[in-house]
């Protein structure tokens, strides 16, 4: 091969030579676009040798999520780049860039479920800082929303307690477009609660039933005025009908032989677990002074 040819050869592989060409082949057209990775891809090596030089990361975690976040930036930054150098020598460059644009679109999906169930939390029908919500059968209370995800503090799933797990869980914002949720705003931060007692069928269940009806309007009935309130909050809003929002006890006859009082008493969510306690307490003490009325155990 003569030295003309190699000049030729170098010419035709010079990557600055294959950029000013505007009638490129298409091999000539991959030979240029494996320049352009092979430089995207040194320009991110030497970004991340700089970048832990000047400021090391505390821990792997930060680490891990420092890299991730810098090659998908750096593959948005140079695939948008790189669109109009590689098809700047074909004909059907609006199609090209259209089907380019679709795809990226459909790559980047979950990133636009994502702001459109940000626009629906922060809508009317969403929810807040503060709020308790139950989405995929996980409840917890928000305490914190971003662009592209929420967090909530857990709550134990058992229904009876409702007390804080500690642990954080993190979901993408389109959770909220693809799963129902329940919501316990601020606005409305009470919950009907039914607490059961199951007697004896010899116990004395009218007293029974008093005492605990008794126990209920002492201790756990809630000021109508602020019910009221909140309900008038809540229907700017919704619809709402609570009925009747006074405790009350239903006693029924149960096929197993025994006598089931059910309490029904409106409770702040956040104190559901403390009334049970005190509802158990003042039951446990004033029936011990009863020689009539026997608690059932199975």
């Amino acid at each position: 091969m003569g030295s003309g040819s190699i000049k030729e050869f170098y010419l035709d592989l010079n990557p600055l030579t294959l950029l000013r060409s505007s009638n490129r082949e298409f091999a000539e057209t991959l030979i240029l676009f494996a320049y352009m990775v092979i430089f995207a891809v040194v320009c991110y090596k030497i970004t991340m040798v700089l970048v832990e030089r000047i400021k090391p990361a505390p821990d792997p975690v930060h680490e891990y999520n420092r890299r991730k976040v810098a090659r998908m930036g750096f593959l948005l930054v140079f695939g948008i780049a790189y669109l109009p150098v590689i098809f700047s020598s074909l004909s059907l460059l609006p199609t090209v860039l259209g089907l380019a644009g679709a795809g990226i679109v459909i790559s980047l999906k979950e990133v636009w479920l994502n702001m459109v169930g940000w626009f629906m939390i922060m809508g009317a029908n969403g929810f807040k800082v503060g709020d308790r919500i139950e989405i995929d059968n996980i409840k917890g209370d928000v305490v914190n929303i971003g662009f592209f995800k929420f967090t909530l503090l857990e709550i134990a799933p058992d229904p009876r307690f409702e007390q804080s797990t500690n642990r954080l869980i993190h979901f993408p914002n389109y959770n909220i477009v693809l799963h129902r949720f329940f919501i316990v705003s601020e606005t409305m931060d009470f919950v009907w609660d039914e607490f059961r007692i199951f007697l004896d069928l010899k116990s004395n269940w009218e007293k029974a039933e008093k005492i605990c009806s008794q126990i209920l309007h002492e201790e756990l009935v809630l000021a109508p005025e602020l019910v009221e309130s909140k309900i008038r909050e809540m229907s700017k809003n919704y619809l709402v009908r609570l009925g009747k929002t006074t405790p009350i006890v239903y006693t029924s006859l149960e096929p197993e032989g025994t006598i089931l009082l059910c309490l029904r008493y409106l409770t702040p969510i956040r104190s559901k677990r403390l009334n049970r306690i005190l509802i158990s307490k003042e039951i446990l003490t004033k029936f011990k002074e009863e020689n009539d009325i026997y608690i059932h155990t199975h």
